[in-house]
């Protein structure tokens, strides 16, 4: 390779690798603010008074994927009397155990509630095709959710009215 074919080469790729950085903090941005929707989905839900209320508000998340992070950045924030933990689904799978579980994109939803009383979120996917009561979907680079009231309702949750207006779409 001669210097001017370098150069040729250098000035095709350099604007792709000056783009990275740009695309990797539009990434990172997304993440927090699904998390940030994590966090509020569970201001604007509420349980039924029969699930007993565990000392801390466990959020259910598989490490190591894209969400955890951000996820646990939030430990310690208030949910309803009891401080946010951040909990690996895979370390702690008990029934019952998690307030909010949270499915990484393409993984499979458990069947119908998963766990008693458990907001089931799932971070990607089509809506109405999984048993999560709420998905999260990017759309024209915006993170936009859907609600499936049926599936909340069948696991004994409620959504307030506010929560319901931002939604994209509401089954």
């Amino acid at each position: 390779m001669g210097p001017t074919r370098n150069v040729c080469l250098a000035m095709a790729v350099l604007p792709w690798w000056l783009l990275m950085p740009l695309w990797c903090v539009g990434q990172v941005q997304d993440v927090a603010l699904k998390a940030a929707y994590i966090y509020n989905f569970a201001l604007f839900t509420t349980w039924p008074a029969s699930a007993a209320p565990a000392a801390s508000f466990n959020v259910c998340a598989t490490r190591g994927k894209p969400l955890w992070n951000s996820l646990q950045k939030l430990d310690g924030k208030i949910i309803d009397g009891r401080p946010w933990t951040t909990v690996d689904s895979a370390a702690s799978p008990r029934p019952g155990k998690c307030d909010i579980t949270v499915l990484p994109e393409g993984a499979p939803a458990p069947p119908s509630c998963g766990q008693a009383s458990a907001l089931l979120v799932s971070d990607g996917g089509l809506s109405g095709r999984s048993s999560a009561a709420i998905t999260l979907v990017t759309e024209d680079e915006h993170v936009r959710f859907d609600i499936d009231t049926q599936e909340a309702a069948h696991c004994g949750l409620k959504f307030s009215s506010k929560l319901l207006r931002l939604a994209r779409n509401v089954q």
